[in-house]
């Protein structure tokens, strides 16, 4: 549920974006800005909260994450005006953070190398599963309830978070010591030896632009769709989901493939078949199919890869120095989040009617993935 609050936090008012516009009186583009509003507060503060974790523990911090998503999910509802929403959205955005580098960090203190990245399985079943059936839980919730309520909706579930974690969440890790400036000037160490292991960074590489391929593909299919192929607004999330059918599959047999092959080869044959999801989504727009199925059904081949790759990925890089695991975590976000929002932004600069710009995007994402795997299994440790 943690990841869930985090993940659909992104997405969740989709539905909702015409309205809000004519609420506002700005036009719908000023309203999908929100979008980068809370994806770059939401990278930038992962970066800070393993660190703070790792000095401080791992209950206060997301506590604090979780007060943050509350009181700014329910700014968002009560905003007056556009700027009043992108602030909200920017405060948003750093509570959610929180969440999603708290939960790889508790897994990694649970749990060894393989464990973890068969907890990352299931975990990342809920990522993936969650931001792609937002759009249709928030189109019901608009059309019962108006936009403001899917921002309530979110800032319940923050509520129940908090309330559960503070009565009974235990701490994971050890607190290292109370001292302000001797923590910070650790929490900076841990950066500089983190980014100086060329394998966590090519780990950390390979997250960020496989991540960014999908969250690509949610910014820019629902207006393709929409505007270019004639799909009814009340439908596309539901065709969204579909498209997401491949990962589902391929997050169950990960779980048991890890302990098969390894996490080291999941992660190279993960990579590998995203790419080749990739290459199939750009071949049918380059071969004149341009119909709604061909801007998603590709994408299920691409989840499975994503099943494959993405636990192990995210488990191998928080185990190159499992003493920095909390800070691992937070670059990892900040760098899946930061390509994400750069993919987001190239995605709506190249306008057309056709889903061929959004294909070149995932296929570039892809082949850059596939360039970190090959770097990462070259640096990668014996299992």
């Amino acid at each position: 549920m943690l990841i869930s609050s985090s993940a659909i936090a992104y997405n969740l008012f989709l539905p909702s974006i015409p309205d809000i516009g004519r609420a506002f009186d700005v036009p719908s583009t000023s309203v999908q800005g929100s979008l980068i509003a809370f994806l770059i507060p939401y990278a930038i503060a992962q970066l800070f909260y393993g660190g703070v974790s790792d000095r401080f523990g791992r209950r206060p911090t997301l506590l604090w994450a979780l007060a943050i998503y509350v009181l700014a999910s329910l700014a968002c509802a009560g905003s007056t005006s556009m700027t009043m929403l992108a602030f909200a959205r920017i405060a948003q955005g750093i509570g959610a953070a929180g969440s999603m580098v708290m939960v790889r960090s508790i897994v990694r203190d649970l749990y060894d190398r393989k464990q973890s990245a068969r907890a990352l399985a299931i975990i990342s079943t809920v990522m993936v599963f969650a931001p792609a059936t937002a759009p249709a839980i928030g189109g019901y919730l608009h059309t019962q309830f108006g936009w403001q309520a899917s921002f309530i909706f979110l800032a319940t579930m923050g509520a129940i978070l908090f309330t559960y974690c503070a009565l009974w969440m235990a701490e994971t890790n050890v607190v290292q010591g109370a001292n302000l400036l001797g923590n910070l000037r650790a929490l900076v160490a841990g950066y500089r030896v983190l980014i100086g292991e060329r394998t966590f960074v090519a780990y950390s590489l390979n997250i960020g632009f496989i991540a960014s391929g999908m969250f690509a593909w949610f910014a820019g299919v629902p207006v393709v769709l929409i505007e270019s192929y004639g799909v009814a607004p009340d439908r596309f999330g539901y065709l969204m989901l579909t498209g997401t059918l491949g990962a589902f599959f391929g997050y169950a047999s990960a779980i048991w493939l890890t302990g098969k092959i390894g996490v080291n080869r999941m992660i190279v044959l993960g990579t590998f078949i995203g790419l080749l999801g990739a290459v199939l989504y750009l071949a049918l727009p380059l071969a004149g199919v341009l119909t709604p199925l061909a801007a998603i059904a590709p994408m299920s081949l691409f989840g499975i890869g994503l099943a494959f790759a993405f636990p192990s990925v995210m488990a191998a890089a928080v185990s190159v120095r499992p003493d920095y695991s909390g800070t691992a975590a937070s670059i990892n976000g900040l760098v899946q989040y930061g390509t994400a929002a750069i993919a987001t932004l190239l995605v709506g600069a190249l306008t057309s009617n056709t889903h061929l710009p959004l294909a070149w995007v995932i296929f570039g994402t892809q082949s850059l993935a596939m360039c970190a795997a090959w770097v990462g299994w070259l640096g990668r440790p014996a299992e």
